[in-house]
């Protein structure tokens, strides 16, 4: 088959997949298929959004102005492609590397794997008894692992999983705010900020409350519960939705704890940390910032450099911005078109 008869093959095996799953959505919905299919292609002609990404945001129910401030993993590669100094990524991502340049805001030890010993995990751990050990540079939680190493056999799991990670980092486990113990104590619940940098401004916004469900760690991308935090005041102000499998929940199905209603511990202290750490960060343009609360304060747990955007976007929290995306604090840099905030009021900080 030559290059000309792929192409027609595969555009005809896509435009025939939309409409597959336009019909689908159509019975979800109570739309027309034929309206929803060719609302698709326009879309993707604006943004190149996913089928995913169309349903998540109910793009669908959106006016035409709003359609077009609907953010995409698309959209936002090419910002980072234009913003972003690639020379300045390892910052981030190479999690020992990260825990040096930013052991301002971290405030929690940390220790390559290469040679450690039993000896070193014990005095990680500490009074909790735990280790969090992590591969150096994989991201959404991948490798992620707790261990309780108080105990003969836990030490040597930890040990053993060293081993298999062969490059990483082990780090103490960090005693968490009673408030965010009392959401689910199984695991460290943290708010994700993002940021986005470029010469037409730095910005903090969208706030997400990430709490784990089922797992010890908290990630969007594993099975955690997330839901919409106001900027200005750390109040949880939605519920919560599980993201994998689009479910909404007004309070965590194993403890019980409401999430609308949650005020975060020590917001000011939380704002002016990452009013610190993200210039550090300027040559990276769009970053996700987790943060932990313990008793005595804010800390950050990693930074990540392609962050998911899920939570933000959500149909089912669109009333936060008004139906708004945020779009266009990406176009603001890419195009020179002026940011206007008045929409974004709950969750949207500009830096400088």
């Amino acid at each position: 088959m030559n290059e000309q008869k792929k192409t027609l093959h595969t555009a005809v095996k896509a435009r025939r997949y939309i409409r597959d799953f336009s019909r689908d959505l159509a019975g979800r919905t109570g739309l027309e298929p034929k309206a929803l299919e060719r609302d698709i292609l326009a879309a993707k002609k604006i943004n190149h959004i996913s089928l995913n990404e169309y349903e998540w945001t109910g793009y669908y129910a959106l006016s035409e102005a709003q359609k077009r401030t609907v953010s995409t993993l698309w959209t936002r590669a090419q910002f980072r492609k234009t913003f972003t100094d690639r020379r300045y990524i390892c910052l981030l991502m190479n999690k020992f590397i990260f825990s040096r340049v930013f052991a301002e805001y971290t405030g929690r030890r940390c220790q390559r794997l290469a040679g450690i010993t039993a000896e070193d995990l014990r005095r990680l751990a500490g009074e909790t008894g735990k280790v969090v050990l992590k591969p150096l540079c994989k991201g959404q939680g991948v490798g992620v692992r707790v261990f309780q190493v108080s105990g003969r056999e836990g030490l040597q799991a930890a040990l053993d999983y060293a081993r298999l990670l062969g490059d990483g980092v082990a780090e103490e486990y960090i005693r968490q705010h009673p408030v965010m113990a009392g959401l689910n104590p199984a695991a460290v619940n943290i708010v994700r900020f993002y940021s986005v940098c470029s010469p037409a401004g730095m910005y903090l916004f969208a706030p997400v409350l990430t709490v784990a469900d089922g797992l010890d760690i908290s990630n969007g991308s594993q099975d955690a519960l997330t839901a919409m935090v106001d900027i200005r005041s750390g109040l949880t102000i939605s519920d919560a939705v599980d993201q994998n499998n689009v479910v909404d929940y007004p309070a965590h199905p194993l403890t019980g704890a409401p999430f609308k209603g949650t005020q975060i511990p020590f917001w000011e202290e939380a704002l002016a940390l990452l009013g610190q750490a993200v210039p550090l960060a300027g040559k990276i343009s769009n970053v996700g910032w987790d943060v932990a609360f313990t008793e005595e304060g804010p800390l950050i747990i990693e930074a990540n450099t392609i962050p998911g955007f899920n939570t933000a976007q959500y149909r089912g929290f669109g009333w936060v911005t008004e139906g708004y995306g945020y779009q266009p604090l990406f176009d603001e840099g890419m195009t020179g078109r002026p940011f206007s905030p008045e929409p974004y009021e709950r969750v949207l900080l500009k830096l400088s």
